[in-house]
């Protein structure tokens, strides 16, 4: 849309733009967590397993986390409005930080139990570890199949939370490999319990880690990191292709919110444009932004040289 005096300015965001396309993404994810969740616990208290507990306890962090995930996707989907007249996407970030800290506290208690375990005089042993291995194997096979929905579903919307979720699982089969080898080992050496011990606090570990990276993601989002370098590039090429026209252009702002990205660019412009003929150039410009940064909404200034 264009103002007179104040530039190509942006749309409300829509509920179009895939919303239900991540819901439904959502709402799958946290009904998949839930039935690992039931599996790998009834599976732990069958065979006493430290790897399995770790891969139910970051099974059980998969729920909550696609709660929230579920959650900021239907909030950020909500149109703009009075008190949000920039949208809802900063739900997807405030989700990612309430994600880090469960993921942090699971693991600490991951870590606690597993050295508890290591530090016994007598470690307990692992009971039924085929069983144990093939029901992990199982469960990577359900993952890997998440995995690959989530990221064309993140890759056809632009949705952070689904895509940070697609590689929260993604670390999940690192995992449950570890898992795996940690519980095969346990029997190839005649039931010892260290290998199984090692692996649990390996997967302490990696929890702790995650932790960390969706605590960073999550401030870049909520601070309003700038774009991607391929982004950037992106609107200097575009703008370059309006020259002479367009000398170039200053003050670039840009935020992220959820899927959307919202751009606010001043262009040097021919001063002796008339004003139609700016306003149009300006139109244009903002069009061929749009066309060039996916489910972005640009602002721009036209100010003359």
């Amino acid at each position: 849309m264009v103002v007179p005096g104040l530039g190509f300015l942006p749309q409300a965001p829509s509920m179009e733009n895939g919303s239900e396309t991540r819901i439904a993404a959502a709402r799958t994810t946290v009904k998949v967590a839930v039935g690992l969740v039931l599996v790998k616990g009834a599976t732990f208290l069958l065979t006493g397993s430290s790897g399995v507990l770790g891969s139910a306890l970051d099974s059980l962090l998969d729920v909550l986390a696609s709660v929230l995930v579920f959650w900021a996707v239907i909030t950020s989907g909500k149109p703009a409005d009075a008190d949000h007249p920039w949208g809802h996407g900063k739900a997807e970030g405030l989700a990612a930080l309430f994600q880090s800290l469960f993921i942090l506290f699971s693991g600490l208690g991951l870590a606690i139990h597993t050295s508890q375990r290591f530090l016994s005089p007598s470690p307990a042993a692992v009971d039924f570890p085929w069983i144990a291995i093939g029901i992990i194997a199982l469960s990577l096979l359900v993952t890997g199949w998440q995995v690959r929905r989530l990221r064309q579903v993140a890759a056809k919307t632009g949705s952070p939370a689904l895509a940070a979720d697609s590689e929260h699982y993604a670390s999940d089969i690192f995992l449950n490999l570890g898992v795996i080898a940690g519980l095969a080992l346990t029997e190839l050496l005649g039931g010892r319990a260290w290998p199984d011990l090692l692996v649990g606090l390996a997967i302490a570990i990696w929890i702790l880690n995650t932790a960390r990276e969706v605590f960073l993601q999550a401030l870049d989002s909520l601070m309003d990191r700038g774009l991607l370098p391929n982004e950037a590039a992106a609107i200097l090429n575009t703008v370059s292709k309006f020259s002479p026209k367009v000398a170039g252009f200053h003050d670039l702002r840009t935020r992220r919110s959820g899927a959307e990205v919202f751009i606010e660019i001043h262009l040097d412009i021919d001063r002796n444009l008339s004003f139609v003929e700016a306003h149009d150039l300006s139109e244009e410009v903002g069009e061929a932004l749009e066309a060039a940064v996916p489910r972005c909404q640009v602002t721009v200034h036209a100010d003359p040289f």
